[in-house]
């Protein structure tokens, strides 16, 4: 089965509160509690993944958490990762309203990048952001 036949599967670019998968084209996967657990019932859409590091990593997918009061965290495989950039950036411009300030954390670097919703407006805005180094060391 792909994501985008999955049952529980949200229309594409579907911004909601909580924990959720951001899959090729858009496809929003919701994790209702928390991902390892999604994982572990999922193992037909993430076959051979025990965590939110080896889904990110094998499967190019965006582990996506929403929280209260407008804040985003996104992990994508590496900075470098152009097609998972481009899809966090197309995600978070949809949803402007929705959100204030995001994380986007690498698997391939330490710390992260904070990043406003004037970011994502247009993609040479958003690269520039992501690519020029102003990650924030925790």
């Amino acid at each position: 089965m792909s994501p985008g036949e999955d049952p529980d599967a949200l229309p594409p670019w579907t911004f909601r509160h909580g924990a959720s998968w951001l899959v090729e084209g858009g496809v929003v996967l919701p994790v209702p509690g928390f991902h390892d657990e999604w994982i572990r019932s999922h193992q037909d859409l993430v076959p051979g993944c025990s965590n939110v590091c080896d889904v990110v990593i094998r499967k190019n997918w965006v582990s996506v958490s929403v929280f209260s009061e407008g804040y985003v965290e996104l992990l994508v495989p590496g900075r470098r990762d152009a097609e998972s950039l481009e899809r966090c950036r197309i995600f978070l411009a949809r949803a402007a309203g929705a959100w204030d300030h995001a994380l986007l954390m690498t698997m391939d670097e330490e710390g992260y990048i904070r990043l406003a919703p004037a970011d994502t407006a247009d993609p040479e805005t958003f690269l520039e952001r992501v690519g020029r180094g102003a990650g924030f060391r925790l």
